[in-house]
């Protein structure tokens, strides 16, 4: 204001601020914000300013943030902050860990950024920025939140993933490389040989080519940053060429041989599996068809197995991986093996022992040998030649014999044949009569189990028995007219007609002939002098000699009875007397007599042993039932009131007595007894006169008396007791419980003089006369121990100035008088120690620690306590020191975690009053406990202890937070389950799983560990799944060491288990009840629902992995039981069983009809094919396994050069099932036609020969002398070896092409003089009726 003399005031909101002409405000804040205005002012006058609005405001809030895209930098990496506040008028400052930050070569500021830019790890740390007014310096904004940036140590290499890897890469095979830096934001670039290829982090050669082989590497690229990695060696090459091989011996094969194909890779061979191909279709594994390793194996060639063979390679662990297909293999195996033919010379059904057994055995073609066998095991010694010969047979070479034809590992067994061997049979001597008496007839047969033309021998001894008189032979029986002579020992043997067989001698048969008539012996049983009524006699009589067929009659005055044996069941008085027995067989009768002594069992008495004759009950009675004369023969039956009595808990018997052990009024009644006999069982005497016995119904009890009765008596009292029965005679003694007393009192009366603990007891008093005692009622005595006195009172320590009160307290209530002592003085009542009944009540000194105690007396008997246990008193010398404690006393609690918070004094002290309080709430005790914490719990917690006057609080600081969340998921492969499969859920806490044990929950309900349910660390696994385990699964964690701490459940999870397992379903592809061998069988399998592996088996053997199994030749080996298994995981499911019947195809049988004479008239053969099963069939004939025109039984063949080499099969044909027959046998013509022909002719030139040369020797005998060198005959057949230098024989062309067998010409001089023999020619003819086996060379003259 101008001018002088002015006064100034400032004005707020007009109120005033000070007196100045300039008012400062010199840090402005908010609250400044308002209307200004001064007042001047001189004397009375004053004028007031124009009022100023005055704003003040918070500077902005910068924002710090990190420009970079990524957030983890590596050395080198450029990194970009900027600190944001909305407007131009600032200038920012930069702070790293609070220190002011200014410009290096490193780091630089440009407007709101910072940047550094080659990032170090010492530019780690936490950055702030603030912004600086650029107009108004002093003002400042506040410091942003501090950003942490950390720049990582080294910059790694960027990771090659390799997947999969190998030192090279097969050609078509999968490359798959991926590149990888920790952090984001990263680009990638792959190069081949410094070339680039793609901008992807994988990088990716679907079918790799040889032209792929090169060094890789990839670089990761994030702004202007870029890291390397490391190079890889990429290498590409073919997969190898496989080589296939065939190792089995033989190049051409029968059906059943064993084939094995090689596909060789070289190499590491053991790195492929193998595929095999058949005309161009993949092999799978089958009954026949096996893989091992790189070879195939046919275990049983069929024709089906002819074709194109070729391999490849596939390797095991690079599945994508295969070589090309090895160059085809063309395998034949022809259709049929024919069987080696068995010959059998002499035969006979059966054979005996010693005999002379031989058969032959041959099969076409070459290199064969041969085996025989018995059954299934060799002949011993091993025979390998054409015939086996048993020169003496033996039972042991009784069986099925076959020989086997062998070549290599390839083996055809021929048909069996039944040898049956036995030994000659036993011939036994029978008859009905072992003895007889002279001029008897007596007839012996000699028997052979066998029905053969038998001669039968006799003998008696060692002498021959020839027809005669007395002897008659016929057929085979021996018939003698007895006489003393024939005694003896007679045996037969027998011979079988036309094989010269004979019999051993049968075993002896011995014959006695008596000498005189018969004897008759007696035999009474039982043998007794007398037999008593009523017992069972029998009466025998026999002849002493051994002799039989005797006829017997028995006779008492008119009865009589037609038997050896007299038996009389119930005898009287009536039976005694004399019997008669009469004997006879044929003419012969004898007579003999005996007596029988018939008597009455004697009659017992009755008596009673007992001493008294009236009776209580439980008295003991005794009766005795005697008989005259040996009694220890007899044993009693007793009886009362009529009925019989048997041994029950009160009645005995002993010898001849009945006992009654506990005597009772139901035991009174009419006794009597009787006795029966012990060795003679049915003999029992009369019944005894009756006795009467009459029990009383009660019995009265002794009285017990005391004198002067205390409850209870102590220790060193006296005891006295009195005991008294009515009546005379007893006897007393008194009883502790069960035991008697000690000293045994047997007085009126019982005294303790004094007593002691053993005498407490139960007493009673028993009188007693003879075996009968009667016990009193009992009384109960207790005796103990003075009680202890003991001193009592809830204070153990004080404080001076506070008053304490102690109690001598008797466990009994009684009328007692008590005395206080502090150590060994007593206590007598002053201003501070006052005594009231039993209490002693201190005015605390500190002089009052100490030793208290007290003793008591009992009123009117004298008797006093022992004085009580030291009771010890503290007395504290400065006030109490407040403790605390949290249970558990872990920093943090979980909610729902029980925690308790106690509040102590340090000193031994107690009755102090505690109270605990947060906020509001306040709690009276020393523990304050929060049984179900939350997180409103947080906080700090104040306890107040206080006891009188005294007063302390103290504070402590609880952390409540929530228990982890669990996550529930299932581990098992399948979504969905069938009963008995696997089931797995995991429960998963974050953090350290291990703290944490797991409750698993369905529908609600926790579980427990079952037979199908177990728990292992987070997982529940159902081992066995079943619909009832469905429902809806939780899961919560359980700390292993903070019991009550339990998570929230997991999200539920629904499981459902399906009610039952489908079995898998079994398809059949046109079926039969039983199938032909050589059908094709079809069976497939399937079961609802994914991921199914499938397995075929027969019985128990696996024979295939697929759900289909065909058996494309059915055979008989193939019949039994299939089921297919379906698989899963763990679990597999079985089918139904299936049964697979195959039954042989009927067989066909080939027969040559030709007759002799249509054989030497023409060239005409007759063949006949028959299958004898019932049905109508039509016949297929086939020449060399080609089919030829006609459907008859009959084919005629017409010999020529060709047909007769041909082999001739047929089988049956026909519209239904079976559609065909077996094959038959094949028939080869060979040259029988030619043969006989020719036989014929070299027949008529032998016997031309042999007249010529009868002549020349005539002619040469008489002309010439006999020259003494000998020179051998002209052969008519030459050997091989001379046909080197001599022209072929006009034979030759009917020879097969077997030159080896031409050695057999060596036989020519068994062939001029067998083959003369018109009869014997035609006896072999006929044997060519069989199907003959293929001839080579003149070997074929042998078989005819």
């Amino acid at each position: 204001m101008s001018g002088d003399g002015w006064t100034y005031y400032w004005y707020k909101d007009s109120k005033p601020l000070d007196r100045d002409p300039t008012f400062i405000i010199h840090s402005a804040s908010p609250s400044d914000t308002g209307d200004y205005h001064c007042t001047a002012k001189s004397g009375d006058f004053s004028v007031d300013s124009e009022t100023l609005q005055v704003q003040v405001q918070e500077p902005p809030q910068p924002k710090l943030s990190i420009e970079s895209e990524w957030k983890t930098f590596y050395p080198n990496e450029k990194v970009i902050l900027k600190c944001s506040i909305n407007s131009n008028e600032w200038a920012y400052e930069w702070f790293r860990n609070q220190a002011q930050l200014s410009d290096n070569k490193d780091i630089s500021f440009f407007g709101n950024t910072l940047s550094i830019s080659s990032a170090k790890e010492s530019h780690s740390g936490q950055y702030t920025c603030r912004g600086k007014h650029r107009a108004r310096t002093l003002v400042t904004t506040r410091t942003t939140e501090a950003l942490k940036l950390h720049i990582n140590d080294n910059t790694p290499k960027p990771h090659i993933r390799k997947d999969p890897w190998f030192d090279f890469f097969y050609t078509e095979e999968k490359i798959q490389l991926g590149c990888n830096i920790p952090g984001d934001g990263w680009t990638y670039d792959w190069y081949k040989d410094s070339k680039p290829l793609n901008r992807r982090p994988t990088y990716t050669i679907n079918s790799a080519s040889l032209s792929d082989t090169g060094v890789y590497h990839c670089t990761a690229k994030r702004g202007d940053f870029s890291v390397d990695s490391e190079t890889l060696q990429v290498r590409v090459q073919e997969p190898p060429q496989p080589k296939l091989s065939i190792h089995s011996q033989w190049k051409t094969f029968y059906p059943n041989e064993k084939v094995t194909l090689k596909c060789s890779i070289d190499g590491d061979s053991n790195e492929w599996t193998y595929e095999w191909f058949r005309n161009g279709e993949q092999l799978s594994d089958n009954k026949d068809i096996s893989f091992t390793g790189n070879t195939l194996s046919i275990s049983s060639a069929k024709a089906s197995h002819s074709g194109q063979y070729t391999c490849r390679g596939k390797h095991l662990t690079r599945t994508p991986v295969t070589t090309r297909q090895a160059e085809a293999l063309q395998l034949h195996i022809h259709d049929n093996t024919p069987k080696p033919d068995i010959r059998k010379d002499q035969w006979f059904k059966p054979f005996y022992t010693g005999e002379k057994i031989q058969l032959g055995c041959n099969m076409p073609g070459d290199g064969w040998t041969y085996n025989w066998y018995n059954g299934e095991k060799q002949t011993e010694p091993r025979i390998t030649d054409l015939t086996f010969t048993i020169n003496s047979a033996s039972l042991s070479d009784t069986g099925v014999y076959h020989c086997t034809a062998k070549r290599g590992d390839f083996s055809v067994d021929s048909e069996t044949l039944q040898v049956r061997v036995q030994d000659l049979p036993l011939a036994q001597v029978q008859s009905d009569w072992t003895e007889a008496f002279p001029d008897e007839k007596v007839s012996l047969q000699c028997v052979i189990p066998e029905t053969q033309n038998w001669n039968y021998l006799w003998f008696k001894g060692s002498e021959q028995i020839v027809s005669s008189d007395e002897t008659s032979i016929k057929d085979n029986s021996l018939t003698l007219s007895v006489k003393s002579s024939h005694a003896g020992e007679y045996t037969c043997q027998a011979e079988l007609k036309d094989r010269t067989v004979k019999t051993a001698k049968s075993k002896m048969y011995s014959l006695t002939v008596h000498g005189s008539k018969p004897t008759v012996v007696f035999k009474q049983d039982p043998s007794y002098q007398e037999i008593y009524t009523g017992e069972q006699v029998k009466l025998t009589c026999s002849i002493k000699q051994k002799t039989s067929k005797w006829e017997y009659k028995w006779q008492k005055d008119s009865v009589q009875v037609n038997n050896h044996t007299y038996t009389i069941l119930n005898p009287t008085l009536d039976h005694n007397g004399k019997y008669t027995c009469t004997i006879s067989r044929r003419e012969m009768t004898f007579a003999n007599s005996t007596k029988l002594n018939i008597r009455e069992p004697p009659q017992p008495k009755l008596s009673i042993l007992s001493q008294w004759k009236t009776f209580y009950p439980n008295e003991k009675v005794t009766l005795k039932c005697s008989i005259d004369g040996d009694s220890n023969e007899w044993t009693y039956e007793w009886f009362r009131n009529g009925d019989q009595l048997s041994d029950n808990k009160d009645i005995s018997f002993t010898g001849n007595t009945l006992s009654i052990s506990s005597a009772k009024a139901s035991h009174s009644g009419q006794y009597t007894c009787r006795g029966k006999h012990l060795t003679r069982t049915p003999v029992t005497t009369r019944q005894a006169e009756a006795l009467q016995l009459h029990i009383h119904d009660n019995t009265p009890k002794p009285d017990i008396r005391k004198d002067q009765w205390f409850k209870p008596f102590y220790t060193g009292e006296k005891i006295q007791l009195g005991c008294n029965m009515s009546g005379d005679g007893w006897t007393y003694n008194w009883y502790n419980g069960k035991k008697q007393t000690e000293p045994r009192i047997t007085d009126l009366t019982f005294t303790i003089n004094s007593a002691s603990l053993s005498d407490t007891g139960v007493y009673h008093c028993t009188a007693k006369r003879g075996d009968f005692s009667v016990d009193s009622e009992t009384l109960q005595v207790h005796v103990q121990d003075l009680p202890l006195a003991q001193v009592q009172s809830d204070w153990t320590e004080a404080f001076p100035d506070e008053k304490v009160s102690l109690q001598c307290v008797i466990p009994e209530t009684q009328n007692w008088n008590y005395l206080w002592f502090k150590g060994s003085e007593q206590i007598v009542s002053s201003d501070e120690t006052s005594i009231k009944d039993n209490s002693l009540t201190l005015s605390v000194k500190s002089s009052h620690a100490g030793e208290y105690t007290c003793q008591a007396e009992l009123k009117d008997r004298t008797v006093k306590t022992a004085k009580s246990k030291i009771y010890s008193l503290t007395v504290h010398g400065s006030k109490p020191t407040v403790v605390f404690k949290q249970d558990p006393s872990y920093q943090e609690i979980y909610t729902g975690e029980q925690v308790k918070l106690t509040c102590s004094i340090k000193q031994k002290t107690s009755k102090w009053e505690y109270k605990w309080q947060k906020d509001s709430v306040q709690v009276n005790n020393h523990t304050y406990t929060i049984l179900n914490p939350t997180l409103d719990h947080n906080g700090k917690y104040t306890c107040t202890i206080s006891r009188r006057e005294m007063t302390f609080a103290n504070s402590t600081k609880l952390n409540i937070r929530e228990p982890p969340q669990p996550k529930l998921s299932i581990l098992s492969q399948w979504k969905t389950f069938y009963p008995n499969e696997k089931v797995t859920l995991k429960c998963s806490i974050d953090g350290d799983s291990n703290e944490w044990t797991y409750e698993w929950f369905r529908n609600g309900d926790q579980l427990s560990g079952n037979k199908d349910i177990s728990f292992t660390g987070n997982t529940l696994s159902i081992s066995s799944a079943k619909a009832s385990h469905s429902g809806q699964y939780t899961c919560r964690g359980k700390h292993l060491t903070r019991t009550p701490v339990t998570t929230r459940q997991a999200e539920a999870l629904q499981l459902h288990i399906h009610d039952n397992t489908p079995k898998p379903d079994i398809r059949k592809d046109q079926w039969f009840d039983f199938f032909y061998t050589e059908e094709k069988v079809q069976i497939g399998c399937n079961m609802s629902g994914d991921g199914w592996k499938y397995g075929w088996y027969k019985g128990s053997n696996l024979l295939i992995s697929n759900p289909n199994h065909t058996i494309n030749s059915a055979s008989l080996s193939d019949t039994g039981v299939y089921h297919c298994t379906a698989k899963r995981g763990d679990f597999s499911v079985n089918s139904e069983s299936l049964q697979v019947q195959v039954e042989a195809r009927p067989p066909a049988f080939l027969n040559l009809e030709t007759e002799l004479s249509d054989i030497m008239s023409g060239n005409i053969l007759t063949l006949r094919c028959n299958v004898s099963d019932g049905r109508q069939w039509s016949y297929a004939w086939f020449e060399n396994e080609q089919k030829l025109n006609g459907s008859s039984d009959m084919f005629k063949v017409t010999a020529t050069e060709e047909t007769i080499k041909s082999e001739f099969k047929c089988k049956g044909i026909r519209t239904e099932r079976p559609l065909y027959s077996a094959l038959s046998d094949g028939f080869t013509a060979n040259n029988i036609i030619l043969k006989r022909k020719i036989l014929l002719a070299i027949s008529g030139c032998v016997i031309c020969c042999i007249v010529f040369m009868i002549i020349g020797c005539l002619v040469l005998r008489i002309t010439r002398k006999p020259e003494k060198k000998e020179t051998a005959p002209e052969d008519l057949f030459f050997s091989m070896a001379d046909s080197k230098n001599q022209t072929a024989s006009p034979l030759e062309k009917y020879m097969d092409n077997s030159p080896i067998e031409m050695e057999e010409c060596e036989e020519k001089e068994e062939l001029l003089t067998d083959r003369v023999s018109d009869d014997h020619l035609d006896g072999e003819i006929k044997d060519e009726v069989t199907p003959a086996a293929e001839a080579n060379g003149l070997t074929s003259f042998k078989g005819l």
